[in-house]
């Protein structure tokens, strides 16, 4: 059966750093001529004298050259892109390009601009921590996550191994839709998938095949787990209708004390999964407070050669 297409958004600018999620993107998907990229770049607003009407012949001539040297700087940029891309093995008609003036933030436009051609991710580049600051007065991780109600982002660092896969379930619409995301994005992949629960409530480490569960799961599900028995059932129907082959998924239920963002990183590090797949299921003050306090926040911030895929 042939894959079903996919598209993401890359936010690119000058700098190389901005395409690095291009080779996450070869790793994961071996054949991807059912994979759609679409670039998207913000060409730098002229300054106030030319945005108006030009007073002078003088004006106008220094306007058109502006609008020239804006316009070839824009398309050497595109053109490096798209050569990074055609050498790691995208055909070129699935790659494609927007262009627009920067009006507001670079992911309001990114996020607008997602969900008007919904794309199935929003791909980006994790930044280096010392411009952390920068980025939580807007641009671009707080701002993201603000903007981007409906499409996923992937935050990629470093080189991440993506042959497994991590998705953090908790008992909300958030999760579902994590898992629903990761299992129609990997279904064609050989990546495997771990469904991972941290409960206070499991006396030791359970393990076991998505559909094949062992007794020791049993037991746990009847008895400590049994009010999110209901939810697990929701969890397996969406693998299953996202046509993902459940032989290559498993439950994990894992003792928390109370740290989940570190027992994600953890698990993560010691099973060597690549991609951490969240849901966030939003707070009563809303994203600001989350970006503030949550979990989701916390993974972002100290994450390490890895993909993080937040879905909200």
């Amino acid at each position: 059966m042939n894959p079903l297409p996919k598209a993401l958004l890359l936010p690119i600018n000058e700098t190389e750093e901005s395409l690095r999620p291009i080779h996450f993107l070869t790793r994961l998907y071996p054949k991807r001529d059912h994979i759609s990229l679409i670039l998207h770049y913000l060409v730098p607003p002229l300054s106030p004298v030319y945005q108006q009407k030009p007073a002078t012949e003088a004006i106008a001539s220094r306007k058109k050259e502006l609008l020239r040297e804006r316009e070839a700087k824009a398309r050497e940029i595109l053109e490096e892109a798209k050569k990074v891309l055609l050498r790691e093995g995208f055909s070129e008609d699935v790659i494609h390009e927007h262009v627009q003036e920067k009006e507001l933030s670079v992911a309001h436009h990114a996020c607008r601009l997602a969900d008007f051609k919904k794309v199935d991710a929003v791909i980006v580049q994790k930044q280096t921590r010392s411009r952390l600051e920068e980025f939580m007065k807007g641009d671009p991780h707080s701002a993201l996550l603000h903007h981007c109600i409906v499409s996923p982002i992937w935050f990629v660092d470093g080189q991440p191994e993506p042959s497994r896969a991590v998705i953090c379930v908790q008992e909300n619409d958030a999760s579902l839709r994590a898992v629903d995301h990761a299992a129609f994005m990997l279904a064609e992949t050989e990546v495997t998938l771990e469904l991972v629960h941290f409960s206070r409530s499991v006396n030791h480490p359970i393990r076991c095949p998505l559909t094949d569960t062992t007794s020791a799961f049993r037991s746990w599900h009847a008895g400590q787990g049994r009010a999110i028995q209901g939810f697990f059932d929701q969890v397996l129907k969406v693998v299953h209708d996202a046509d993902f082959d459940a032989d290559r998924a498993r439950w994990s239920i894992q003792l928390s004390k109370g740290k989940v963002a570190s027992e994600i990183l953890d698990y993560c590090k010691r099973e060597k999964a690549g991609i951490a797949v969240l849901g966030h299921a939003g707070s009563r003050d809303g994203t600001w407070d989350f970006l503030r306090s949550s979990i989701t926040k916390t993974v972002l911030t100290d994450f390490k050669d890895m993909a993080v895929w937040v879905n909200q």
